[in-house]
């Protein structure tokens, strides 16, 4: 045997994470080795019951001798083109590997070994059709093979005859609906992840040349990646590769009727991304990047429950770095895993099937089911809840002592103590006591303190929120179990919408709310607000805009506006990897009637994004004015670097541009076309109407400077950086009154002592550019 390099590194990495039950036996570093990152991982075992890793990297393919796990030794290096994705499986003693990159398919002979490799390198064409780059494969047991993502049609899955002869594959069907990004395929079932489209599928292709659609389930952030099925092909397991995304798990055994049955997090709350799922007997393999490898017990689909974890990366993520790929289905019981940066680890195990707990949790007063409950197991990250009948289910993956919290909105929260070991079911019913409630009532009035009928009122406290709309009378009442501090608001079209923070309690009871006359929307409540589309995907939604963590690329908003009551916004393509595609999109406002204003100004807050590479594209954010005869815009923003990705609050005096009349509406509108192929993302916030402006022209639609404010919101003091030498700074109240501060300037900044102010909204004025600040 000609060994290239061989390796005997053993290293600990446990002060990463907290590892368990899965053990580093050896570790390569390919930068070290080949200058290389690494993909995806398979394996192989030669007649003689050697087992070697075959290695994904971005600068080709590694064949390595891990039968002695403590000491790997690669055998085999093929140089490829560079790629980020490799995939690798086998069939009988060949290997097959797809990229991205144009090197076709390529076939490595393995029966040599334990000698060395056959190398044979061939772009595969058919005699209509040509294709040189997947994303991935997979070779069922009767040698046919399975190539997804191509560059041809729709990147569905082409078919192959592997078995006639191994290294020259005849295409005998093809499935092209949709874009396949992976696949697994047993007893002729192709389980195919749609991750543009959002679902799998699940097909018969017992007819190569005629597949045929069984049935179809969107997966929980609708970004199916990848998906793997139980031995008995009762059950599919899935990932979805976004940040705060889930691996599910279903019911396929009728696939006209796919039932998702659980679904989970290997870190929830810190947006790690998960990757790729796989199923050995009772046990889940995940590669989960910044967690490294997960290892869960799915004897029954709809408890899955972490026993295992080797974390491979240094730190948390949430984006797609560290464990890439995951193999465990070495006889030895020896498993691999891929980092990206970090290179291959190979591990030794000892997990067992975890300790389980379920039940039903019912009203101690009426022995009604409760729904909605918290289980948690003190010391564990994961949190169960009871469904809608009051049966729960959860478990941990390390025998011991352990207490388990019962806890809902409403209800005196329980612990029990209960001794668990492993492989063990414990049945626990929890009685919970219901918390002694009292009532509360909220009176909405206008400006004449008349009542207003079917105003939306909504009541939040500790995360429960209750959505009510008043009666005849302008009140609306709820029962709570609380004395605390609620938000309470009240809104309405046609009114200002109005907020409060409000102590309840027994005694105090009652609060009124007074909304006055005007338009306002900042879109607390759903007023009607309408929308069109043209474009494939990022549509216009009200809702909390879904918080993109990628340091490199903030291509979604934060938060909404902080100048406003809620926390929900318009925006497009509100989540994770999602912008406006191919289209233009639309969001148009209720008609408004400016008939009886004197001097009515348009004031809202724009969020933009539109960015690729470093280069600047046409795509633009646009805002018009109809009032019912003729339509003008009036704004807009492009790529305009220092305001990307920044609220911007603009005022418009509307007779500037056209005749107020009793039939107004507002558009809003962003578009991305195929030939420019950038990110764009745009929201819409805190829309509201003033007759008249105290702070004039001046507020009108002005650029913003490079200039630096911090901290915002702020306490007692606000820091300005980034402006002139002469610079003039006002501060305004939200309604326009000129207020007095002290400042100390230093070179290019400035330090407002602001201990006089209340709480509030404000407008800093920075050499006539308008700033919103917030105590």
């Amino acid at each position: 045997m000609k060994y290239l390099f061989v390796l005997t590194f053993l290293i600990s990495l446990s002060g990463w994470t907290q590892n368990y039950n899965l053990d580093s036996l050896s570790h390569i570093d390919y930068n070290v080795l080949h200058s290389s990152e690494l993909n995806d991982i398979w394996g192989y075992t030669d007649e003689l019951g050697n087992e070697y890793a075959l290695v994904g990297a971005e600068k080709g393919v590694s064949v390595v001798d891990i039968t002695d796990p403590q000491n790997p030794v690669e055998v085999y290096w093929h140089v490829g083109m560079s790629s980020i994705w490799r995939d690798i499986k086998t069939f009988g003693d060949y290997a097959y590997v797809t990229t991205e990159a144009d090197d076709g398919l390529l076939i490595i002979d393995l029966s040599p070994l334990p000698g060395n490799p056959i190398i044979n390198t061939a772009n595969y064409y058919n005699t209509s059709d040509y294709w040189s780059s997947a994303h991935n494969l997979y070779i069922d047991e009767n040698g046919y093979g399975y190539i997804f993502g191509s560059n041809r049609g729709n990147g569905g899955a082409i078919i192959l005859d592997l078995f006639t002869n191994p290294m020259q594959p005849i295409e005998v069907g093809i499935y092209d609906n949709w874009y396949i990004h992976d696949g697994y395929v047993v007893n002729d079932m192709l389980y195919a992840a749609h991750i543009n489209d959002g679902f799998f599928t699940i097909v018969d292709v017992s007819d190569k040349a005629n597949p045929i659609i069984l049935g179809s389930q969107v997966t929980p952030s609708s970004f199916a990646h990848n998906i793997w099925p139980t031995d008995d092909q009762n059950f599919v397991f899935t990932t979805d590769e976004l940040t705060r995304s889930f691996i599910g798990a279903y019911d396929v055994s009728d696939p006209s009727n796919i039932i998702e049955v659980d679904r989970t997090q290997s870190s929830p709350g810190s947006g790690v991304v998960p990757h790729n799922v796989h199923v050995k007997g009772d046990f889940l393999f995940t590669s989960y990047y910044a967690d490294g490898i997960i290892v869960h017990d799915i004897s029954d689909p709809s408890n899955m429950i972490e026993v295992a974890r080797y974390d491979t990366y240094p730190g948390s993520a949430n984006y797609t770095i560290g464990n890439w790929g995951a193999f465990p289905y070495f006889a030895s019981g020896t498993i691999l895993a891929t980092d990206i940066e970090n290179g291959l680890f190979i591990l030794g195990s000892d997990f067992n099937y975890a300790s389980r707990i379920e039940g039903t949790i019912t009203n101690q007063n009426n022995g009604n089911p409760i729904q909605g409950v918290d289980v948690t197991i003190l010391g564990d990250v994961q949190t169960e809840i009871s469904k809608v009948n009051g049966t729960y289910k959860t478990g941990i993956g390390v025998p011991g002592n352990y207490s388990i919290r019962y806890e809902k909105y409403g209800f005196v929260p329980q612990e029990i103590q209960l001794t668990l070991s492993a492989n063990t079911v414990y049945n626990q019913d929890i009685q919970l006591e219901p918390l002694q409630q009292y009532g509360i009532e909220i009176k909405v009035v206008d400006e004449f303190d008349t009542p207003i009928l079917g105003a939306d009122v909504k009541i939040v406290h500790e995360g429960v929120v209750f959505e009510l709309q008043t009666n005849g009378l302008g009140i609306v009442n709820q029962d709570v179990s609380y004395t605390d501090t609620f938000f309470v608001a009240a809104g309405k079209w046609e009114k200002i919408t109005t907020c409060e923070n409000f102590e309840f309690s027994p005694n105090i009871n009652q609060l009124t709310l007074v909304l006055e006359k005007g338009y306002m929307d900042d879109f607390t409540f759903d007023f009607g607000w309408s929308e069109t589309s043209s474009a494939e995907t990022g549509d216009w939604e009200r809702g909390v805009p879904f918080f993109n963590a990628d340091p490199t690329l903030r291509s979604s908003p934060d938060n909404d506006s902080p100048n406003d009551c809620g926390e929900s916004c318009f925006i497009t393509g509100n989540q994770e990897g999602v912008s406006v595609m191919r289209g233009e999109v639309t969001l148009i406002s209720p008609v408004f009637d400016l008939s009886s204003f004197n001097e009515p100004f348009l004031n809202y807050e724009r969020w933009f994004f539109n960015f690729h590479g470093f280069q600047p594209f046409n795509d633009t954010l646009r805002i018009a004015i109809s009032n019912g005869t003729e339509i003008i815009e009036i704004d807009k923003q492009g790529y305009e670097f220092s305001i990307l990705g920044v609220w911007v609050p603009v005022f418009k005096k509307i007779s500037d541009y056209l005749t107020p009349s009793s039939t107004m509406q507002i558009f809003v509108q962003t578009s991305n076309y195929e030939l420019s192929n950038n990110i764009t993302n745009a929201a819409f916030d805190n829309f509201y109407i003033t007759d008249g402006s105290p702070l004039g022209n001046e507020l009108e639609s002005i650029e913003k400077q490079l200039v630096s404010i911090y901290p915002n919101p702020f306490s007692d003091q606000i820091t300005i950086e980034g402006i002139k030498e002469n610079s003039t700074l006002r501060l305004f109240s939200i309604d326009g009154k000129k207020l007095n501060f002290e400042v100390d300037y230093t070179e290019n900044s400035a330090e407002i002592n602001s201990t006089n102010l209340s709480s509030g909204v404000y407008l800093l004025h920075v050499d006539g550019a308008v700033y919103t600040v917030v105590k």
